[in-house]
């Protein structure tokens, strides 16, 4: 989109500030909200940020909205009070029963409290070298598909493989040919209907082809 006077710059100018200070006030927003800041670094959040609002160059009214959507979309992400991480640590350990089975509890939550941190430390080390790899986001996404497909074929050699939204994409992920747990196709469906629109969901399952070619 070309510009034709100053004036028309400047007025490009002044919305894509408005835009970032709506980015920024969303970022101190989060900030006022300490309880929200073992689920997200203040990198992670900063990055989210700057990708949502990030225009690309001639940038449209249509670009501008799209940001605006965007930038709502990683608002709703961090100001949800659900730690997914945390959920996925204590789904596989079945702590609600568990807990109450145990020996010693003081011990159960003291071990629970441990996991919890040092996944939250590996999940921080994991994106720390995505951020310093020079590959772009599809390339990254590949590599991180490698790494989950890693772990999917070491659950799948498991006797027991305990039970979460985390186990089961790593096992959706992994070659057919796998034998995969009782429960995995019911926790797969409620992970997919949890994550995904309605809409998306019946789009799925109108393209699942059971004579697929082997």
């Amino acid at each position: 989109m070309e510009t034709n006077s100053n004036a028309e710059k400047q007025a490009r100018y002044r919305k894509k500030e408005r835009l970032k200070r709506k980015g920024d006030q969303l970022i101190r927003k989060w900030q006022l909200e300490p309880w929200k800041h073992h689920q997200k670094s203040l990198q992670e959040i900063n990055q989210l940020v700057e990708a949502a609002t990030r225009l690309p160059t001639g940038w449209t009214d249509e670009d501008f909205l799209k940001a605006e959507v965007k930038l709502n979309q990683v608002y709703s992400e961090i100001v949800s009070p659900v730690n997914q991480l945390s959920n996925d640590v204590h789904e596989t350990r079945n702590v609600s029963e568990e807990f109450l089975k145990s020996p010693d509890p003081s011990k159960f939550s003291a071990d629970l409290k441990r996991a919890e941190e040092e996944t939250n430390a590996l999940a921080a080390h994991l994106i720390s070298a995505l951020n310093l790899s020079r590959c772009n986001d599809a390339d990254k996404a590949a590599a991180v598909m490698e790494a989950v497909r890693f772990i999917g074929r070491s659950l799948a050699m498991n006797d027991e493989v305990p039970c979460s939204q985390a186990t089961t994409i790593c096992l959706a992920t992994i070659n057919f040919s796998y034998e995969r747990p009782e429960w995995f196709s019911k926790k797969f469906a409620k992970t997919l209907a949890q994550r995904v629109q309605p809409k998306e969901v019946s789009e799925i399952v109108g393209h699942l082809n059971p004579n697929r070619n082997l």
